[in-house]
């Protein structure tokens, strides 16, 4: 039993080990307003992407996850000079729906994501 736990601990733990570089190239920061966009109504996000000091530009895309499933990916657009910028619509079926806004970043030096929880309400 101990070895089965011990072999799932170092798959875990390998499976991460790349993201974990990745997080330590890129830094992703959030502005988001809250967890409550309201339905048809434009509700702005900002990311700032950076590499120490430097600025990067690069793409993004959207996941929507539901109880940790994708449910459903959209389009971003391109940035540069660190900050990306969209502001999103939320449609009413999502109404209530409780979701997993997961906002994943591309650049040159590799790539890594956000996610931002929210339930649309009207």
């Amino acid at each position: 039993m101990r070895l089965v736990v011990a072999f799932a601990a170092s798959v875990a733990l390998t499976a991460t080990s790349p993201s974990t570089a990745t997080a330590a190239v890129l830094k992703l920061t959030p502005h988001i307003v809250n967890h409550s966009p309201v339905i048809n109504k434009k509700w702005p996000i900002v990311v700032d992407v950076t590499r120490g000091k430097a600025r990067l530009s690069g793409t993004v895309s959207y996941e929507f996850l539901f109880s940790g499933a994708v449910v459903s990916t959209q389009k971003g657009h391109a940035f540069t000079g660190g900050v990306y910028r969209d502001a999103m619509v939320f449609p009413a079926a999502s109404l209530g729906q409780p979701l997993t806004l997961r906002i994943v970043v591309k650049t040159k030096y590799g790539s890594g994501h956000i996610d931002w929880n929210v339930t649309p309400k009207k």
